[in-house]
């Protein structure tokens, strides 16, 4: 069953994956457990002498979330084979089943104000990363901090690719220009924050308010999603109390 689905999700010319049970992989901790029935645990494990991360989605979940999270996988995995060998992505390591794959182990933490503080030429070397994701008919669709990684010698990384969407057939292309200009316009507004002093008052008004689709996002996920995960709201408001 696995190697079907390896075939199944496999692109031609984008590095060797393979598929097979998780027996030879030791798991060392767990760096992230999900928080809602959609996400992964993510496991920092130990394969074929390296360390590597386990995106996991085979936690027992209702049958609805399970398709989600089968669909997400596929999705993931694809991203990672069109974005094979970019600076800044880490790389697919290996298919395991339906339910997990391992990438490449990025040693830091994700982007944050309180404990970073990023030159021009990180987001300079961050804005090439997107352009490199962007040509590759790759967009992220949810290019926010926490899932840009500050790495080895505080280079950037992206990373978690959940919503991505490609542009690699014509009924995906006005959706696949959509997810890069928000891909753009979260860059600026990471870059805003961190770097003010680089933009006019005029700019930094623009990127506050945001188009109307922003807003509608927002709207969504403060007042819509928690109605479908309320466990993931409620575990997520904690979060930001901790952090205030």
């Amino acid at each position: 069953m696995t190697g079907s689905i390896s075939r199944k999700i496999s692109l031609q010319g984008t590095g060797t994956f393979s598929s097979g049970t998780d027996n030879e992989i030791r798991r060392i901790r767990l760096i992230h457990e999900a928080h809602s029935p959609s996400q992964a645990d993510i496991w920092l494990v130990e394969w074929q002498g390296r360390e590597c991360v386990l995106r996991d989605y085979s936690k027992p979940r209702h049958f609805y979330w399970r398709f989600i999270c089968r669909w997400a996988v596929r999705r993931e995995i694809k991203a990672h084979q069109l974005l094979d060998g970019i600076d800044g992505i880490p790389r697919l390591l290996k298919v395991i089943n339906r339910d997990s794959y391992l990438i490449e182990y990025i040693q830091g933490s994700s982007l944050h104000f309180r404990k970073h503080q990023p030159t021009g030429e990180f987001f300079d070397k961050l804005g090439w990363i997107v352009g490199q994701m962007h040509s590759h008919q790759v967009a992220h669709g949810d290019f926010r901090n926490k899932n840009i990684l500050v790495g080895p010698d505080d280079s950037p990384y992206v990373i978690d690719f959940t919503t991505a969407w490609w542009g690699t057939t014509w009924w995906r292309k006005p959706l696949f220009r959509f997810f890069c200009r928000l891909d753009d316009r979260r860059l600026a507004v990471s870059r805003a924050h961190f770097l003010p002093e680089q933009f006019t008052e005029e700019e930094l008004d623009r990127i506050a308010t945001g188009p109307f689709y922003i807003r509608i996002g927002k709207f969504y996920r403060k007042k819509i999603y928690p109605l479908f995960a309320p466990s993931a709201s409620k575990k997520a408001q904690k979060r930001a109390n901790r952090n205030r």
